[in-house]
């Protein structure tokens, strides 16, 4: 069952690191419009895009929906406080939730997933540059989860780890706390 989550969690992942890469977005077309036959569609003209809270680029979460602040220790080591991503997650209550929390600033995006499970246990995960610690079980402290906010604190064991060379590694932890709302 573990395994199966793990999964699930590193799809999630895979998913929002591809959503928040920053790429480069359309493109239009040398000589933007004009000429061409009666049945050519008119060129749509480029918009500015939106900026980022505090610019410098690339994809930055911010907190106005919420943050993590974490620590991880163990074979993986890494501390931060990481915005919430409302799109990248779900409220289901305190028995099916899936929460997800993203760094995409610089060169390193990293992401804290807790997930909720239909019957109260709550597993927590990082997956950065650093390495990953999925699937650590967690006990839980000031919980409070609902169908469209929560917070908390947690203190989560992994199994193992699987540093940034790709070596599995017995062990790990991730402790801090939450808040959220959509």
């Amino acid at each position: 069952m573990t395994a199966s989550r793990s999964i699930a969690a590193l799809g999630i992942v895979v998913v929002l690191l591809s959503a928040c890469s920053g790429g480069s977005g359309p493109t239009q077309v040398p000589g933007g419009g004009g000429g061409g036959t009666s049945t050519d569609q008119p060129q749509a003209t480029d918009e500015p895009g939106a900026t980022n809270a505090g610019g410098g680029g690339g994809n930055v979460i911010g907190t106005g929906n919420g943050k993590a602040t974490f620590q991880v220790t163990g074979p993986v080591t890494a501390s931060g406080e990481y915005g919430f991503v409302p799109l990248g997650s779900l409220f289901g209550g305190p028995s099916g939730s899936s929460l997800t929390f993203a760094d995409t600033s610089g060169a390193n995006p990293s992401l804290i997933n807790i997930i909720i499970g239909q019957d109260g246990t709550v597993l927590v995960s990082y997956t950065g540059t650093q390495g990953q610690v999925p699937a650590a079980t967690c006990t839980t402290s000031d919980w409070n989860v609902g169908a469209t906010s929560g917070s908390g604190k947690f203190d989560c064991t992994a199994q193992f780890s699987i540093t940034a060379s790709g070596a599995t590694v017995a062990g790990g932890t991730i402790k801090g706390s939450f808040e959220a709302h959509a």
